[in-house]
């Protein structure tokens, strides 16, 4: 008879504890994909300056030849 006065609780805070558990993980999860998609920009960030020289150098540098050519 008094047995669900005790076993009600019990079980609402095993269920509640799973919950925060999966919610936990989701969330690492989450955090971790966050993570990986921080260092792939980072990544992109120190290569983008290195291609737009390797891009702009050459336009530059034909620029500059053609201003002498024509005496600008």
């Amino acid at each position: 008879m008094y047995l669900e006065y005790i076993v009600g609780p019990v079980v609402a805070l095993l269920l509640g504890m799973k919950f925060t558990d999966f919610k936990t993980k989701e969330k690492a999860d989450e955090i971790k994909a966050l993570q990986e998609k921080i260092t792939l920009i980072e990544a992109r960030e120190t290569e983008l300056p290195k291609r737009i020289m390797a891009t702009v150098l050459p336009v530059a540098q034909a620029v500059s030849k053609l201003n002498e050519q024509v005496g600008l």
